[in-house]
C-alpha cells in the first residue's frame, strides 16, 4: 500500500512539473491589458491555456498569437508576449503518444514578427536539448523561414523527433 502511495506522489510530481505550465503564459497575455479595447487581453489569456493543452491542434497557438497581435497591436510588449505564447510548449500525454506535434501549416503563424519562432519540447524527448536550445535562440534572434512551417524550422535546425501537424 505505501509503494502505491509512493508511486501515486511520484506521478503527480511529474504531472506538476510538466502540466500547467499554461499559467505562465496566460499571465503574460493577461498582462496586456492596456492595449486593444477593453477586455480583450483578458479574453485572448483566457484561451492560452486550451491551445496548450494535448488535445489542442499544435497551429491553434500560432493562430492565437496571430489574433494577440491582431487585436492588441504591434507593441514590443505585444509582440514579445504572442511571441512567448509561439515558443510555449504544448503539453502531450505521454500515455497516448509518444513524440509532440508541431504544427506544418506554412502560413503560421501569419504575424512577421512571430515567423522564426520555434516551440520548447517537453525535455523528456529524445533531442529536445536541441530543439529547447533552439527555441531560445530563435525568441531573441528569429531563424529565416523563407516561407518555411513551424515544422520544417524545426527540422531543419536539427530536431525531427515530432509529429507534424496542419
Amino acid at each position: 500500500m505505501q509503494t502505491q502511495s509512493v508511486i501515486l506522489a511520484a506521478l503527480a510530481a511529474v504531472a506538476h512539473a510538466r502540466f500547467g505550465q499554461e499559467g505562465a503564459i496566460q499571465n503574460i497575455i493577461q498582462g496586456l491589458g492596456a492595449f486593444g479595447n477593453p477586455g480583450a487581453a483578458g479574453t485572448l489569456a483566457g484561451q492560452t491555456p486550451g491551445v496548450l493543452l494535448a488535445g489542442a491542434n499544435a497551429c491553434a497557438k500560432l493562430e492565437l498569437a496571430d489574433q494577440i497581435v491582431t487585436q492588441l497591436g504591434n507593441d514590443p510588449e505585444v509582440i514579445a508576449a504572442a511571441a512567448a505564447l509561439v515558443a510555449a510548449e504544448k503539453n502531450f500525454n505521454p500515455f497516448a503518444q509518444q513524440i509532440p506535434t508541431i504544427c506544418s501549416d506554412a502560413s503560421l503563424p501569419a504575424t512577421a514578427a512571430l515567423r522564426g519562432i520555434i516551440p520548447l519540447v517537453d525535455p523528456a524527448v529524445a533531442g529536445a536539448d536541441v530543439q529547447n536550445a533552439n527555441s531560445a535562440t530563435s525568441l531573441a534572434n528569429p531563424f529565416a523561414d523563407a516561407g518555411l512551417s513551424v515544422a520544417d524550422i524545426s527540422k531543419a535546425q536539427g530536431f525531427s523527433n515530432f509529429t507534424e501537424q496542419a
